[in-house]
């Protein structure tokens, strides 16, 4: 009888696993409902990997579908989970001819704005140590505020972003570049938005896209009746995979017309299961799985653990390090992205 509970379960996961492959590359705007199994993929392929092991250790046939489908997910999403590698290109003579760039991105969550005194107090400290440690020279700032004043002077090029009528949280690339070009891509009816700005690099000009996609607007904090309930929530949620949708489009759009490198950093608020990971991973290379390790996740939603900031790199462009700072005020962990390419 256990046996048959544990086929049937199996067989259920297997088939969400399935589904998520398949919603990756669906837009949210024919079956919104789907998108939802974009948050869920992680712990569906975990799962699914824990009744791999279980029916290796019994011999039995199902050890191939649970295992094949984990191999399949890992090569059709890319990997969710790095080993710590050693890349030989640093070592390669070509590099010293190389440019390189380190660009940081981080969720600042108004800089804990409404935090109590010791925690806001602690924030400058720990900006201080985060740009000191990773030598960042761009910095892609979501949730931006100038009511917590922090000290960015070490950037001498910043374009800071506002968008009407929103004054508290907006939008900030600083940089140790000059910038030749800036603008906003201004999402409609949304505090969330894209700003970019072109830097000059030696002799490069180097396009740096800002990107925060629509927020899900849940609240891990409460529970579902206090927002509305289930069916409330999921509708909210598969409207903001709509909007998501709309919002990468009209980025994508806007830099199809750029003849220079791109980096695309930010705040997805989806998954690298999700409809628009797949979409930036068409064109651009996801930092985390050149040279990221671990899990990466950014992001922890009622304990589970989500991978939703990313640096999206150009494929002229390779990735000599990647990693995310373990601790933070904000409810996100910044990322970093080491980066160089042939002027």
């Amino acid at each position: 009888m256990r046996r048959k509970v544990f086929f049937g379960i199996n067989l259920v996961t297997a088939l969400l696993l399935v589904f998520s492959m398949v919603t990756a590359v669906i837009p949210p705007s024919r079956f919104p409902a789907l998108s939802l199994l974009s948050l869920l993929t992680l712990p569906i392929i975990g799962v699914n990997l824990a009744f791999a092991i279980y029916w290796l250790l019994r011999w039995n046939q199902w050890f191939f579908v649970s295992a094949g489908l984990v191999v399949l997910a890992h090569f059709y999403f890319g990997p969710f989970f790095m080993v710590q590698k050693f890349n030989l290109e640093t070592l390669a003579p070509s590099a010293l001819d190389e440019t390189r760039l380190t660009v940081t991105s981080h969720n600042v969550h108004l800089f804990n704005l409404y935090g109590d005194e010791t925690a806001r107090s602690g924030t400058q400290s720990e900006y201080d140590e985060l740009i000191s440690a990773s030598g960042t020279e761009v910095l892609c700032l979501q949730e931006f505020t100038q009511e917590q004043k922090i000290d960015f002077s070490a950037f001498p090029h910043q374009y800071i972003y506002f968008k009407p009528p929103y004054r508290l949280m907006g939008h900030a690339i600083l940089s140790k570049y000059p910038m030749i070009h800036q603008g906003s891509l201004e999402f409609d009816e949304s505090a969330n938005n894209a700003i970019y700005a072109d830097l000059l690099i030696d002799k490069d000009t180097i396009r740096v896209y800002n990107l925060h996609l629509q927020s899900l607007g849940i609240n891990p904090e409460f529970n579902i009746a206090q927002q509305g309930g289930a069916e409330s929530i999921r509708a909210k949620m598969s409207n903001t995979f709509i909007r998501q949708q709309s919002q990468l489009n009209k980025l994508m759009a806007h830099a199809e017309s750029v003849n220079y490198p791109l980096i695309i950093a930010g705040d997805l608020n989806n998954t690298a299961f999700s409809y628009v990971h797949s979409k930036l991973a068409e064109d651009f290379n996801d930092a985390y799985q050149m040279a990221g390790s671990g899990l990466g996740a950014t992001y922890y939603f009622n304990g589970l653990p989500l991978r939703i900031d990313f640096i999206f790199t150009d494929p002229k462009m390779s990735v000599q390090k990647y990693w995310t700072q373990e601790d933070s005020f904000s409810d996100h962990l910044p990322i970093t992205a080491q980066l160089n390419w042939n002027p």
